[in-house]
């Protein structure tokens, strides 16, 4: 499995949102300039981000990007999913987002059992690490 560059930029955008905008929309010129990223690139995590209600904009002077809902009740694996086009350890794999492929060996394949429960294991990893979680055990670094 592979974590892209887009689900890494969006989990430290959300970080970063959790920690320093609170109930203060936070602009995403202010947070490219802290973590360092593309302002165009976060433009286009976050349209991703808001289609799944885990961010909320506010226009206007003053305005910028929120939480939709308290950084406990955010998942990585709600992060990810909104910002990958489908999160599996090898196209053998199916989830809810993607069916597994085409292969033609797909029915006997012993290993396919094997790999769906790798994956599976790792989305119940990232399903059990909230936003808040993953601030307070993994600490303030580089924020």
């Amino acid at each position: 499995m592979r974590v892209t560059t887009k689900g890494r930029y969006a989990l430290r955008a959300m970080i970063n949102l959790a920690v320093n905008g609170g109930d203060k929309p936070l602009s995403i010129k202010k947070i490219t300039e802290v973590e360092d990223l593309s302002p165009i690139f976060l433009e286009q995590i976050f349209t991703k981000l808001k289609k799944y209600e885990l961010i909320k904009s506010i226009r206007g002077a003053g305005g910028g990007f929120l939480l939709a809902r308290d950084a406990s009740d955010i998942s990585v694996k709600d992060i990810l999913e909104a910002v990958e086009e489908g999160i599996r350890m090898t196209p053998c794999c199916a989830s809810e987002s993607v069916p597994a492929s085409q292969c033609v060996k797909l029915p006997e394949c012993r290993a396919t059992g094997f790999w769906n429960s790798a994956n599976d294991y790792i989305m119940k990893y990232f399903e059990s690490y909230s936003l808040a979680r993953v601030i307070k055990e993994f600490g303030p670094a580089n924020l």
